[in-house]
């Protein structure tokens, strides 16, 4: 697909679809996946006659269908929106989430349709493997749409740093944020705020504080008690055989573990 063409789709999907409508259509594309595979081929190895509830194969395609549709329907529109998901890992384990969700649900359903006779580990194991693979291509299929369709805005990183009982909290744009420097148990978080530097005192491990912040590789350990942001770095000055790094004004030692990093560049 040519640049021009896939502008073309992303104008057009842009302008005929309203986000709101989003869940119903991946409820949708996947509620009919659903029912065609079970009518159409057969899956899970679905009886063609009558059930022991009565119920026909048509109409147990389209009960499978449906539940599928009303549940990600539910999910995708109701609790999703109030969930905070920012990163590729947090939509990564919702969608998972929601497959295995479906997966319990469609196992109640199909022993409803035999009268719970069917209540074992090796039908419970069938319908664990099927339904993840039915619903591979759906949600695939769904997070390409909405990628084509909804526009990317950037979002600006906040950083959070709060201490270990909660009682201390910081929260700044990344870009603000200078260096970190810890002291026994507690940690100077030296920051901009309205154009001057300022410092910002927690009480936590420099170790835990770095953990937390390693989604930001700008982020980086100078020595045992520093961690600096990178673009903050106004200098890198050499005295000898010491090393340190010009932040708004302050010297950030940096100890020899760290050297090369900042020497390289």
């Amino acid at each position: 697909m040519s640049k021009e063409h896939f502008a073309f789709v992303k104008r057009s999907f842009g302008m005929g679809f309203v986000p709101r409508l989003f869940p119903a259509i991946f409820g949708l594309i996947s509620g009919f996946s659903v029912f065609y595979f079970l009518y159409f081929f057969g899956a899970y190895g679905i009886q063609q006659g009558l059930s022991y509830s009565g119920h026909t194969h048509l109409f147990r395609s389209i009960s499978f269908g449906l539940l599928t549709f009303v549940y990600l329907t539910a999910f995708e529109g109701w609790i999703q929106p109030k969930l905070t998901l920012t990163r590729p890992h947090h939509f990564l384990l919702w969608y998972l989430s929601l497959v295995v969700l479906g997966s319990h649900l469609i196992f109640l359903l199909f022993n409803f349709f035999w009268n719970w006779q069917e209540w074992t580990l090796r039908s419970y194991g069938l319908i664990m493997k099927e339904f993840p693979l039915m619903m591979g291509l759906p949600v695939f299929f769904y997070l390409v749409l909405k990628r084509i369709a909804i526009p990317q805005t950037p979002t600006i990183p906040f950083l959070t740093f709060q201490s270990e009982n909660g009682k201390d909290r910081l929260r700044l744009k990344l870009r603000y944020f200078l260096y970190a420097n810890s002291s026994e148990n507690y940690i100077t978080i030296a920051y901009i705020s309205d154009g001057k530097a300022k410092q910002h005192l927690i009480r936590k491990p420099l170790k835990a504080l770095e953990q937390e912040l390693s989604a930001y590789p700008e982020i980086l350990r100078t020595h045992r008690s520093y961690l600096v942001n990178r673009p903050n770095i106004q200098a890198v000055k050499q005295v000898k055989e010491k090393l340190f790094l010009e932040v708004q004004g302050t010297a950030v030692p940096v100890s020899k573990p760290y050297r090369q990093q900042f020497l390289k560049d």
